[in-house]
């Protein structure tokens, strides 16, 4: 190989880790996380002012996620000899026009385009971060900073939903986009002065997205993800009319326990930073198992106040895990096709969210928030269990743990 093309990767153990560059990653992630969500809680808003139904501004949230799943699955055979700062750097300009564009929408046409855009952001950065990630720190480092990076989608949680609610009433939601297009200068910045020349990686591009799910055990980890984000978001999607009707909660007790709830998933994503790397197989498994856990336990105990309350934190915690640990997979077992691999798990799990939103819905309408809990309680079990399966057939195949 030309040693001058493109492509070409010295082979080399990374001696430090650029911790800046990867909080800078973080920055990213928060933003474009936030961006995508912040309409959940600002849809009357949004609705009123544009003339449009509810149901019609909550689009908003399914539009980023058709084109997240198109760029994610396109961007690695797009993009064969791109230095991947650049690329990075693109999508954080793109997503300050993408919020820009809904801020300053005079209909309803225009703020779809400008979440189309975002969505294209979503996708891109997103599968890339495993890949970057590997590049960015020493093989030690990379489990707490696969935790940083993905610590920003707990702070996206808390920035989008209690935040933005509250911000929205003030300000009024066209702000909110303008200081989350801020949020993204900052993030552009940041990367422009700390991300080092990432030059793009060297697998076979003749290779496909989809050839890798001719191994078994890699389309049993995609399979696991979306189980994986399925389980967690078919209760997190109705936790805020659940806190409202079934628990009988006030608007201001809403707020502070969603605060609290990213908080707790902060915490957890940090946690599972520190052991992920040392008990990778057994943790994937277990959290899985918690989940169906606390649904079971929240099925039990009737709606009561406190105990449920407690619960809810717990799930938030628990979910802290899931970003970092199928990041963890995929370097620790496709770091040579990390961001094919980053491609699907990005498409998989915007999947997952659709179909846990679709899903949810039908139960929740015919069945009530028991339906809810007895669903995500069965598909974090079957989650548990297909994981199991990945990780012995992993094991079968390459001769190696998980």
């Amino acid at each position: 190989m030309n040693r001058n093309h493109p492509s070409f990767i010295k082979t080399q153990t990374r001696t430090t880790t650029h911790w800046s560059a990867i909080f800078s990653l973080f920055m990213g992630v928060t933003s474009l996380i936030s961006a995508e969500f912040i309409p959940i809680s600002l849809l009357t808003s949004i609705a009123k002012d544009l003339t449009i139904t509810e149901g019609q501004a909550g689009q908003s949230v399914t539009m980023v996620g058709i084109f997240a799943v198109i760029s994610s699955l396109l961007l690695a055979p797009l993009t064969k000899y791109i230095d991947r700062k650049k690329i990075l750097l693109s999508f954080s300009l793109l997503l300050i026009i993408a919020n820009i564009l809904v801020a300053t929408a005079a209909n309803y046409w225009v703020m779809l385009i400008g979440r189309a855009l975002l969505g294209i952001c979503v996708g891109g950065f997103w599968s890339m971060t495993s890949a970057v990630v590997l590049q960015l720190a020493m093989t030690k480092d990379i489990p707490r900073a696969l935790s940083i990076v993905y610590a920003g989608v707990s702070i996206a949680t808390i920035i989008s939903l209690p935040l933005a609610s509250f911000l929205g009433e003030i300000v009024g939601w066209r702000t909110v986009f303008f200081m989350a297009a801020l949020i993204g200068v900052v993030s552009l910045i940041w990367q422009s002065m700390s991300l080092p020349q990432l030059l793009a990686p060297t697998y076979d591009h003749a290779i496909k997205s989809f050839d890798l799910l001719k191994q078994n055990w890699v389309l049993l980890g995609i399979i696991a993800t979306v189980l994986s984000y399925a389980g967690y978001h078919l209760f997190f999607t109705y936790l805020k009319p659940f806190l409202q009707y079934d628990l009988h909660l006030k608007n201001t007790s809403i707020a502070s326990l969603l605060l609290i709830f990213g908080i707790a998933n902060c915490a957890g994503t940090i946690i599972a930073g520190l052991i992920l790397g040392r008990y990778f197989r057994s943790v994937m498994i277990s959290i899985h198992v918690l989940l169906a856990v606390v649904a079971f336990l929240l099925l039990m105990v009737n709606s009561q106040q406190m105990i449920t309350i407690m619960l809810i934190i717990i799930w938030g915690f628990i979910f802290g895990f899931i970003p970092v640990g199928w990041s963890t997979w995929i370097t620790r077992t496709l770091s040579k096709q990390a961001e094919l691999v980053g491609g699907l798990s990005v498409a998989a799990i915007q999947f997952s969210i659709g179909i846990a939103a679709g899903l949810g819905g039908l139960t929740f309408d015919h069945f009530g928030i028991t339906g809810i809990f007895i669903c995500a309680m069965v598909v974090c079990l079957a989650g548990a269990v297909v994981i199991r399966f990945c990780f012995t057939r992993y094991q079968s195949a390459t001769g190696r743990r998980a």
